[in-house]
């Protein structure tokens, strides 16, 4: 997908256009939303549950991640009244970082609100991106628009670059479904690698 981004002419967006942009591209999207994740930690200040776990309380995370949160399960209700979906790729190295594992038991709670999340072993790219380099931070709203999600050095959001070429949007968005296809459903692997554990007991 990178090679495929290089030769793509981009509109540059901070975080706040690129947000405001995405939404509204998903008001009329004509397909499922596709979104990569590769890095194996980010930061999320904002995220009250991201908040705490950054700080060390563990059991707050995981407390303020499970509260109901009724604008999420109506986004995902909305996406499927559109025929659409988010569908989420992560892909882990193990052993998980202690971030991985705060993320994934997010995760678990946003896949029950709807989300459709599953989940690649870093080793099943390793060739992937020997070739064409590593595989980006994406956001594909249907056949309208692929965003490369920029980070800076700590792992913070700061903008993305919006891509409409038709194909470069479905070179991205085939390359995403196969590697779908490859990956596990997010509950099995969850509960295989992650259930029971705290960012403690991370290998760092």
């Amino acid at each position: 997908m990178r090679d495929l981004l290089r030769t793509a002419s981009a509109r540059q967006l901070s975080l706040t256009e690129y947000e405001a942009d995405f939404y509204a591209t998903v008001e009329t999207v004509d397909g499922v939303i596709l979104k990569t994740e590769r890095a194996q930690t980010f930061r999320e200040p904002g995220s009250p549950s991201w908040e705490a776990f950054a700080a060390g309380r563990w059991n707050e995370a995981l407390r303020i991640a499970a509260q109901p949160n009724s604008d999420l399960a109506q986004f995902f209700a909305r996406l499927g009244e559109q025929g659409s979906g988010l569908h989420r790729l992560r892909i882990v190295e193990l052993p998980l970082t202690p971030y991985l594992i705060w993320e994934l038991n997010f995760l678990r709670f946003r896949a029950e609100a709807g989300e459709q999340i599953r989940v690649l072993d870093a080793d099943a790219v390793t060739e992937l991106e020997q070739e064409h380099g590593r595989v980006p931070e994406l956001m594909v709203a249907g056949s309208r628009a692929v965003y490369d999600v920029r980070y800076d050095e700590t792992g913070l959001p700061v903008g993305a670059d919006k891509v409409v070429e038709p194909e470069v949007v479905e070179g991205c968005r085939s390359q995403i479904l196969t590697m779908l296809d490859q990956a596990e459903p997010f509950e099995s692997f969850f509960r295989r690698e992650v259930d029971g554990r705290t960012p403690s007991t991370a290998h760092l």
